[in-house]
């Protein structure tokens, strides 16, 4: 009976000891496959992110390539534009130019008499949208002069100036100048132009704000002022 249960007790021991070991080897199969997998997937990881780093990089070059090709662009679009708008300011100014020679050309004016010329100087200043007309003659005094001109004295001063600037020009057979332009500080442009009638002089004086003149800008207008300055009748 003893003899019986120490066997089935040393029995019992082997087969303990036996799936002891059995465990433990199967454990370290288990561990060892999970070490390759874990490798594997550590390489693959890896490969990843070499690949990752790769596209990275090629896609940094191209991206400082396509700055290189766009930037020189956008610059010459910004110059362009640049341009653009100068010319647009060139034609605004050129159309304001024309307008005004094309307005005096068409002035119809019923004057006719030396005592019309204020109505002229009227017409004149509406047609051209001028601030100030004044005609003086080569003493620098007043003729004419549209019905709200302001600073007549100073503005028959500056006739009278321009008259005199004119003749120490031609003093030593200079050509003979026509007319000046004054552009101020508070954005009026003075155009006064000379001209004869017989042996006398006269300066056809307009004052503008904000319009930009050519020095022919009153050439228009002369005919129809000379017309009647060389009538005698008021």
């Amino acid at each position: 009976m003893i003899v019986a249960m120490i066997i089935g007790l040393i029995a019992a021991a082997i087969l303990l000891l036996a799936g002891y070991i059995f465990g433990a080897k199967r454990g370290g199969q288990i561990r060892g496959n999970l070490q390759e997998q874990l490798s594997y997937q550590q390489d693959e990881a890896n490969r990843f992110n070499a690949d990752t780093e790769k596209k990275i990089d090629a896609l940094m070059q191209q991206s400082d390539t396509l700055h290189r090709v766009v930037e020189p662009l956008a610059e010459w679009e910004s110059h362009v534009a640049k341009l653009d708008n100068v010319v647009k300011e060139m034609q605004s100014s050129t159309s304001q130019r024309d307008k005004v020679a094309l307005e005096l050309t068409n002035l119809e004016t019923t004057a006719k008499h030396r005592g019309d010329l204020t109505r002229l100087m009227d017409e004149i200043t509406e047609k051209a949208h001028f601030e100030t007309v004044l005609l003086s003659d080569e003493n620098g005094l007043p003729v004419a002069a549209n019905s709200v001109a302001k600073d007549l004295d100073r503005l028959a001063a500056i006739s009278s100036f321009v008259l005199i600037f004119g003749d120490r020009l031609t003093r030593d057979g200079g050509a003979a100048p026509l007319s000046l332009m004054v552009h101020d500080t508070e954005n009026r442009e003075m155009l006064c132009r000379i001209f004869h009638i017989g042996s006398q002089r006269f300066v056809l004086t307009a004052i503008s704000v904000g319009l930009q003149l050519t020095s022919t800008a009153l050439d228009p207008a002369l005919p129809k002022v000379s017309r009647i300055l060389a009538t005698e009748s008021w």
